[in-house]
């Protein structure tokens, strides 16, 4: 298209308005390609099945570790299971591994933060529970 515009009208010379502005579209074009290049590497996606094991640290405390399993997705906690149906949880993973959620079931509220690199993670929780009130956590992507 370019060149049937260009073949009806006489010879482009050098410096003129229209050859200026076509060097200088071209040079934009490969500015953006050549930054596109440079850019940073995406965000980390935590995103997938998690296996999460925790440890509690209360002495009192009759249950010493529990394995569980959660589910995010786009960087949200949308599940978590492995302590009773009637749970609740909710939660976020930053696109640099940064992880916060919380977990509610009768009336104990229990809240974990820590870090993922790469597929595994740690950090630590801890609760509203009278007897079991805080602990370790490690979780793998699987």
């Amino acid at each position: 298209m370019l060149r049937a515009f260009l073949s009806r009208r006489a010879p482009l010379k050098r410096g003129s308005p229209l050859v200026l502005a076509l060097v200088a579209a071209g040079a934009l074009f490969g500015l953006s390609g050549a930054l596109a290049d440079t850019s940073a590497p995406a965000p980390a996606s935590f995103d997938g099945l998690w296996t999460i094991e925790a440890d509690v640290l209360s002495p009192l405390c009759p249950v010493k570790r529990k394995k569980l399993t959660a589910f995010v997705f786009g960087g949200k906690v949308l599940a978590v299971w492995g302590i009773t149906a009637n749970m609740a949880a909710s939660g976020a993973v930053a696109p640099d591994g940064a992880v916060t959620i919380e977990i509610s079931a009768y009336g104990v509220v229990a809240r974990a933060d820590g870090k993922m690199a790469g597929k595994a993670g740690e950090g630590a929780w801890s609760s509203n529970s009278a007897i079991c009130t805080q602990g370790h956590w490690r979780a793998s992507i699987g």
